[in-house]
C-alpha cells in the first residue's frame, strides 16, 4: 500500500509541475452555422445579375404563330399529324397496284 501512496504522490507532483497543454481560448465558441449564414446573407447586397426578368412588353420572336388557348394540345398534335400525312401523300408518287387477274 505504501507503493500505491508513493505512485499517487509522484503522479500528483508531476501533474502540478507540468504546464497545461490545453490553451485557454480568449474568445467564446463560434456561432451556429445557420446564424453565420443569416448574418452573411443580411450583409450582402442585392445581386441584380442573378435574377433577370424581361419586361412584359418585350418583343418575342416565336418560331410559329401562338396557339389559341381554346384548343387542347392533343387536338393540335392530331392536326399536325394529319397535315404531315397529307403532305407526304401529296409528295409521294402515285402507287400502282399490281394485281394479277387470271380469267
Amino acid at each position: 500500500m505504501n507503493t500505491l501512496h508513493a505512485s499517487a504522490a509522484i503522479s500528483l507532483a508531476f501533474a502540478i509541475s507540468t504546464p497545461t497543454l490545453a490553451q485557454q481560448s480568449e474568445h467564446r465558441l463560434g456561432d451556429h452555422p445557420a446564424v453565420v449564414v443569416q448574418r452573411l446573407y443580411a450583409q450582402q447586397g442585392y445581386d441584380y445579375a442573378s435574377k433577370f426578368y424581361p419586361h412584359p412588353a418585350w418583343l418575342y420572336l416565336l418560331p410559329e404563330e401562338p396557339h389559341r388557348m381554346v384548343e387542347h394540345p392533343a387536338v393540335l398534335v392530331f392536326q399536325r399529324e394529319q397535315q404531315r400525312l397529307q403532305a407526304l401523300a401529296e409528295a409521294a408518287p402515285p402507287q400502282v397496284a399490281l394485281t394479277s387477274e387470271r380469267r
